[in-house]
């Protein structure tokens, strides 16, 4: 009797350890288990990035920038037409996933002026493309609304993400999508807010045809399907050979697989669009081959 409650309280005991060590765990750790949104709405965000975008998100929240840090000071050049001055710095992955949907909300606020009309539906657009909890609209809302009224043009905030992520163009693929889905939300392409993201796209150092093969799912998705689009989707055209296709099919699948953006610095949150972009690579192949086939 006594051998059996002896191991009863063994048993007790490495129970109380293990669930005292997750609660602690939890405790202190509590920042890895928030989403992006929890993270950059926390109010050190601000602080932790610096330059143009932590003082957009410090003013929104409450948090007053006094100075960009040393590292950020040549982000603001407004003769710069690329990303050629600007000093690369190290960020670990936390800063970079809070550069980037933090670059998202704020360049959004400034592309949500681009078509020239500023409404209260644009939060709500927001919202319908990044699925945040209802809870943190007002404050993400706060943020969006002093971005989208502060003097400086979008292109500060673009070459800020520049010195985050240096010569990353797998992730400002990603975050050229994203623009790409808040300018098509309403159905169509406004042709100042093309011109917006193409501007960001040349600060990001980002070629022609890569660009076009982005925005040309959009035109896929809201418009009729035409194979023209297909082909720049797969940075290809129509007299390349079947083999050059595939060759190039295989490599963007490869490149810009959801998993490999996720280890450079992309929020969990925006694997949805990483994911829809990847399908939109695949159904632009299979039609292809598909009308190759059918032609034979």
């Amino acid at each position: 009797m006594l051998l059996v409650n002896k191991f009863l309280l063994i048993k007790i005991l490495i129970y109380f350890i293990f669930y005292y060590s997750l609660i602690i765990k939890l405790y202190f750790y509590e920042d890895n288990f928030m989403s992006i949104w929890g993270k950059i709405l926390g109010g050190s965000t601000g602080m932790v990035l610096g330059g143009p975008l932590g003082a957009v998100l410090g003013l929104a929240l409450g948090h007053k920038i006094d100075k960009i840090r040393s590292r950020d000071s040549k982000l603001i050049n407004e003769d710069n037409s690329s990303n050629e001055n600007i000093s690369f710095q190290q960020y670990n992955e936390n800063e970079k996933q809070l550069a980037f949907a933090s670059g998202v909300i704020v360049i959004a606020a400034k592309l949500s002026k681009a078509d020239g009309k500023v409404t209260q539906d644009e939060i709500i657009k927001f919202r319908e493309v990044f699925d945040f909890d209802p809870k943190d609209e007002v404050a993400i809302g706060k943020i969006f609304n002093n971005a989208k009224k502060s003097s400086e043009g979008f292109e500060v905030y673009a070459r800020q993400l520049v010195a985050v992520f240096g010569n990353q163009q797998e992730l400002y693929i990603e975050f050229i999508n994203s623009l790409y889905k808040i300018a098509f939300a309403d159905g169509e392409l406004h042709i100042n807010e093309d011109k917006m993201i193409k501007d960001i796209s040349i600060i990001f150092n980002m070629p022609i045809g890569v660009l076009d093969s982005i925005k040309s799912q959009y035109i896929t998705i809201f418009s009729s399907v035409a194979l023209e689009n297909d082909y720049k989707i797969l940075l290809s055209k129509s007299s390349d050979s079947d083999a050059e296709i595939k060759k190039k099919y295989f490599k963007l699948v490869k490149e810009y697989h959801p998993d490999s953006l996720v280890s450079k610095g992309l929020p969990e949150e925006f694997l949805k669009f990483a994911n829809e972009r990847l399908a939109n690579i695949n159904e632009a192949y299979e039609r292809i081959t598909k009308f190759r086939k059918d032609k034979i």
